[in-house]
């Protein structure tokens, strides 16, 4: 794999609040932008980063870039008193993206991050060329229940309880297990004390159904069918109100099929985002 860059793109002058993004250059026929879910980072695409053994080539002039919702990763954290909301997490993203002053440019969102690149779509609908939402919230968010919200908010001081909960979200019996804790485990853990609750909180109001006749991407949707957080409905139920989506349900494949299967999980995102002419 390429050199990673680590760069930040502050949204406040003095430079407290950032979106922290990685960049591995002129790997891709065309820049491609991914953004991780609730409770992870950037390092959760890395698996399928390492599968792709990506490399720059001057034929090529796409970027991969990895940003990370404030609160997770490297990113700044989010104020305790700070209210969260999907659409404001999206408008930060939406300042970032126009700021790397592309034309045209792929989108791929895991979860949460499938949300906000749905909300970007609708927002800037000529900029955003395919778009792959991999296990997404569905087009009227999802109200948790108190059992869930309260794990939630265990979680911010309870570590063993992030590892058990993970276990549950990724049906990957056999992932790496210096991995798991040491990368899974660890992002889970710092979004879980920071922003986790609170974006868990942020779906019960989301609802973004009526903004969905305004995409005019090209959108394909993977979802798992073991998928113990979301269930695959939802992606369904998306993909029939955005015109012209698929979706695809993943037998045997849980909440993260980028970390479940990498090689499956690329190769139907590549196929999609760089289709093989004719």
């Amino acid at each position: 794999m390429t050199i990673i860059e680590s760069h930040k793109f502050y949204l406040t002058d003095d430079k407290k609040s950032f979106i922290h993004f990685e960049v591995l250059r002129n790997v891709l026929p065309k820049t491609t932008i991914f953004i991780h879910g609730n409770l992870s980072s950037n390092r959760w695409w890395y698996p399928s980063l390492d599968f792709a053994k990506l490399k720059t080539h001057p034929s090529l002039t796409g970027d991969v870039i990895l940003a990370e919702i404030r609160g997770c990763g490297k990113s700044s954290s989010v104020d305790e008193a700070e209210s969260i909301t999907i659409e404001s997490l999206a408008s930060e993203f939406k300042l970032f993206v126009l700021s790397l002053n592309l034309k045209s440019v792929n989108l791929v969102g895991h979860s949460t991050g499938g949300s906000i690149a749905t909300v970007l779509m609708t927002e800037l609908p000529d900029l955003f060329d395919r778009v792959v939402l991999l296990d997404p919230v569905g087009p009227r968010g999802r109200r948790f229940e108190p059992p869930v919200m309260a794990a939630f908010e265990s979680m911010k001081t309870d570590k063993d309880l992030v590892a058990e909960v993970m276990k549950a979200t990724i049906h990957a019996p056999n992932i790496n297990s210096r991995f798991f804790s040491n990368v899974v485990v660890a992002d889970a853990f710092r979004a879980a004390q920071n922003v986790g609750f609170k974006i868990a909180q942020a779906f019960g109001e989301f609802d973004i159904e009526a903004k969905l006749s305004s995409i005019k991407s090209s959108v394909y949707i993977l979802h798992g069918e073991e998928d113990q957080i979301l269930p695959f409905k939802v992606s369904v139920d998306l993909a029939e109100k955005i015109e012209g989506a698929r979706c695809e349900i993943l037998a045997g494949k849980g909440h993260c099929p980028n970390l479940e299967d990498p090689p499956l999980f690329w190769t139907k995102t590549m196929d999609f985002l760089f289709p093989k002419k004719d």
